[in-house]
């Protein structure tokens, strides 16, 4: 028996979704694809209305499963699902590049609004280089990148991509991120995983741009490698110039090179000039989101063996395991139904896998496959909260003050003050109520004692029970980075 066969086997013979289930702490996410209205809007030609209704009742669907994190694609072909400085409206809202909502309304903004609502992060998903992903489909706007700027376009067959090698496409880029983060209170920006184009592989077309712009590399591939990578760090330097609060991440192919984890599939470091060491090694990213959508046990790419590899080389940041939930959640799929089970079980037992995002959110809220049942029933039953970054953010808020119990017509209220500002002018941004027996058995570590996420600024927690003299209940705050205050306690009396 293989030992990846053998170590699967013990695995779900031995771990249960009983242990280690629902951290306190996991990044719980979904990606929202608007390119090809893959997600959202579910048609480009329907009214505004419509499209406003189907957003929030996604949203609705996604914080009902457990997920605390949205990555909203927000930059489809050099186009935007925003109201941009630089970049004509996308395609896929209105039906025509150029062409905002009529009547109008900012899917960002929206996005933005009614995600914090739930309290869920928003991160602005951002495809950083693709310009054209079809140049049959529709006719592009006057004011598109790659019609006022023919010569930053590199070509392969019906697919038009910006030259990372040209200063001036870096330039645009960072102007567009810039934009965004000026105008919209976004909780991260998000880039995927197109590069270099995926295939056929690119040769000569930017052999004039490596002419110029070389910087001394004499390697064709090193210098592409080193393109992506310049691009990188810079929207790293912007985003934490501008707003140090929001996070920066990336989402790569699951496989960077074959000898890494013992896979055979496709190479990205070598064909689309993936470098993701380079971006954790140089803590570049807040983030890492790889994109490993095969099975466990899957002959060429091992769930199981690629997930451990990712873990041992990102110890200083985050990761996050993308899921391919809209192949395994999908009704034609023939492997196993318990495959994003498992793979959620073996991320909880990974040292370093702090949560998963899943493509894509419809089978979340179109419960593909009873997926969002499991999410609410089993996997994400309590609350978690996204992990936090001390190298942003380490300082908590203070804890609620003035905090008491006050009796009302509709029952018991426990009601606090707003404190004030921590010692880095932040006040908290949320609060957690948790529920224990006795003080002896306060532990805020336990997610299945959290009650309620409560979202106002200063609030009140109603349904205590007046009958129920034993219990204590304790009350945090918590920062927009979910720093967490000292509990405060309170006995039913």
């Amino acid at each position: 028996m293989k030992k990846t066969a053998l170590f699967l086997l013990l695995f779900l013979v031995g771990t249960s979704f009983t242990q280690n289930q629902n951290p306190k702490y996991e990044l719980r996410g979904a990606w929202i694809a608007t390119v090809a209205n893959i997600d959202w809007p579910l048609n480009k030609d329907t009214t505004s209305e419509v499209q406003i209704r189907n957003l929030v009742n996604q949203l609705d669907s996604l914080k009902s499963a457990g997920i605390n994190a949205v990555f909203f694609q927000v930059r489809t072909e050099c186009d935007a699902l925003y109201k941009s400085n630089f970049e004509p409206w996308s395609y896929y809202v209105s039906g025509k590049q150029g062409v905002a909502p009529e009547p109008f309304y900012d899917p960002l903004q929206l996005a933005i609004d009614e995600s914090h609502k739930r309290g869920m992060e928003l991160h602005a998903w951002f495809n950083p280089y693709r310009a054209v992903r079809d140049t049959t489909l529709y006719t592009l706007d006057e004011n598109h990148v790659s019609v006022q700027h023919p010569d930053w376009i590199i070509t392969s067959q019906k697919f038009k991509m910006l030259d990372p090698g040209l200063p001036e496409v870096r330039q645009h880029i960072l102007n567009v991120m810039n934009d965004v983060l000026e105008n919209y209170d976004i909780d991260g920006i998000h880039f995927d995983d197109y590069f270099y184009p995926y295939g056929p592989k690119i040769s000569n077309e930017d052999s004039l741009t490596f002419l110029n712009y070389s910087r001394g590399i004499t390697n064709v591939d090193d210098w592409r490698r080193d393109n992506i990578n310049i691009l990188m760090k810079e929207i790293h330097e912007i985003v934490k110039s501008k707003k140090p609060f929001v996070k920066f991440g990336i989402s790569p192919f699951g496989i960077v090179r074959n000898e890494y984890a013992g896979t055979n599939g496709f190479n990205s470091f070598d064909i689309i000039y993936c470098d993701p060491l380079n971006w954790l090694d140089n803590k570049i990213v807040d983030y890492i989101t790889p994109q490993v959508y095969w099975e466990i046990g899957h002959e060429k790419a091992d769930y199981a063996k690629l997930v451990p590899w990712w873990s041992t080389v990102t110890t200083e940041r985050h990761l996050y395991i993308g899921l391919f939930s809209s192949r395994m959640a999908a009704a034609d799929y023939k492997g196993k139904k318990s495959e994003l089970g498992d793979q959620i079980r073996l991320n909880r037992i990974t040292p370093n896998v702090l949560g998963a995002v899943y493509f894509s959110a419809k089978s979340i809220y179109g419960n593909w496959n009873g997926l969002a049942d499991s999410m609410k029933s089993n996997w994400y039953k309590n609350i978690a909260i996204p992990p936090t970054m001390e190298w942003i953010d380490s300082t908590p808020p203070l804890a609620p003050e003035n905090v008491h119990i006050v009796k009302t017509k509709s029952g018991l209220l426990i009601d606090w003050n707003l404190p004030n500002a921590a010692t880095d002018g932040e006040f908290p941004n949320y609060y957690l109520v948790y529920k224990f027996n006795s003080k002896d058995e306060i532990d805020l570590s336990k997610s299945e004692n959290i009650v309620t996420k409560v979202l106002n600024k200063k609030t009140s927690f109603f349904n205590l029970n007046e009958n129920d003299k034993t219990s204590v209940y304790v009350i945090t705050s918590l920062d927009r980075l979910h720093n967490e205050s000292d509990g405060v306690i309170i006995e039913i009396e």
